[in-house]
């Protein structure tokens, strides 16, 4: 599995940092190190190939332009979209590298001719669909792997993945003009297969000051959050705080990882056992494609989600990559499984295994806790202190074998109340990530 930050370091990509910036993109002409911030995020990387650019830019290629306006000359941003990489030693690069719509079936990227990045221009892409396309009114587009240097954070040897990845964002009248989306397509580059494999996105949100945060998920949405644990969001550590009516800040599986091939439509079913025994889901929110008749092409949604703390704890923050991988599948640095109520570690009182963490009352199926549903439990009927929380949410498990691709697609949703409380926000934030 792996993992990724948007608010600090990538665990297994030490050259990277993401941290919170304003919403200006800037590029040194030529240079290989790129910056630039979609909202809420600022992408930070080095030696590593990076291309920033907008929906507008990809339409102004879709012609062969020069023949309907004279003066024509194709944009340099089209011409320097890294649709192939360096083929030859010593980069031995992927010839095919960004995605672009190749006009003269060639497969040469070719602007001259009409070629351009593979922005779906007329809406018509199907999310359930393998085809990696270029998404949002703004784009940032790299592509990265995991041999490049030591994983200073887990000390974990190097899997062999390629990721090639695209934050983007959108300009719109409504909630999601708030939101960040992050679509990642993995390759295995290795010889030998991973099994029992998740994909997970971890989370440092920091809201304002960093030491008075909640966590909470959402099962039916497949939606894992952040939130103050007050009303008032104060000042601390050099971070300004939001004050009253602080925002919350979620997550959500958009378009999961392809779930395995079984060769059959996996159900939408109320029934736990039936969902087990057939790989289906109990709720539409947390995957793509089960019940609709079309054989293997569902996508897993948020199957697994555990908060941490920053400290070294046993519920603190991982420090190897087995620890790293155990938070992926809801397991504790000391291996122990994730139980419901109190502070989710055994030693707290529980005693029932549990795939979510403070759901409240968004699972009334059971589907994380055996099929037994359980009474609302969050941090605030846990009357847990607030702190600065870490989490991860997941999905899996699935095989990948060498050479295999597959792909997700995330959501950074953002919002605050007018009114009420802290617990008001985490309500309209509920309200935001249905729009998507």
């Amino acid at each position: 599995g792996y993992d990724v930050n948007i608010t600090g370091d990538l665990p297994y990509a030490p050259w990277a940092h993401i941290t919170y910036n304003d919403y200006e993109w800037k590029k040194e002409k030529g240079s290989k190190n790129s910056k630039g911030s979609i909202y809420t995020a600022s992408i930070d990387l080095s030696n590593n190939l990076t291309f920033e650019i907008g929906r507008d830019d990809a339409a102004n290629g879709t012609n062969k332009q020069a023949e309907l306006f004279p003066d024509y000359t194709v944009p340099a941003i089209l011409k320097d979209w890294p649709a192939h990489g360096r083929d030859y030693a010593p980069y031995n690069e992927d010839y095919n590298l960004a995605p672009f719509v190749d006009v003269d079936n060639n497969g040469e990227y070719n602007p001259g001719s009409g070629d351009y990045p593979a922005y779906d221009l007329n809406n018509s892409a199907d999310c359930k669909a393998r085809i990696i396309n270029v998404y949002g009114d703004q784009n940032l587009w790299w592509v990265f792997n995991d041999m490049g240097n030591i994983h200073t954070e887990s000390g974990s040897g190097s899997i062999g993945m390629e990721i090639r990845a695209q934050a983007f964002a959108f300009t719109t009248n409504d909630e999601v003009n708030n939101m960040t989306f992050y679509n990642y397509e993995l390759v295995n580059r290795s010889t030998f297969t991973l099994a029992d494999t998740y994909f997970g996105q971890w989370v440092d949100a920091d809201l304002g000051c960093s030491q008075d945060d909640y966590v909470g998920c959402d099962v039916e949405r497949g939606l894992g959050f952040a939130y103050n644990g007050d009303n008032d969001d104060e000042d601390c550590r050099g971070a300004t705080g939001y004050g009253a009516i602080p925002p919350a800040i979620g997550v959500d599986f958009f378009q999961g990882p392809f779930q395995d091939a079984d060769g059959i439509d996996n159900p939408i079913t109320e029934k736990y056992q039936d969902a087990i025994s057939q790989k289906g889901v109990p709720y539409p929110g947390i995957g793509i494609g089960y019940g609709d008749k079309i054989i293997d092409n569902e996508r897993f949604g948020m199957r697994k989600f555990l908060y941490h703390n920053n400290n070294s704890g046993v519920t603190g923050d991982p420090s190897r990559g087995t620890e790293y991988y155990n938070y992926l599948r809801s397991l504790w640095r000391d291996g122990s499984r994730m139980v419901y109520g109190g502070t989710g570690h055994v030693a707290s009182g529980g005693t029932i295994e549990a795939d979510y963490m403070f759901p409240d009352e968004s699972d009334p199926l059971g589907w994380g806790t055996g099929g037994v549903p359980q009474p609302a439990w969050t941090e605030v009927t846990a009357g847990n202190t607030p702190f600065d929380r870490r989490f991860m949410q997941s999905a899996g498990p699935f095989v990948l074998e060498p050479g295999a691709v597959n792909n997700i697609t995330v959501g950074i949703v953002w919002a605050r109340a007018s009114t009420g409380n802290n617990l008001s926000s985490v309500e309209v934030m509920r309200t935001a990530d249905d729009k998507t």
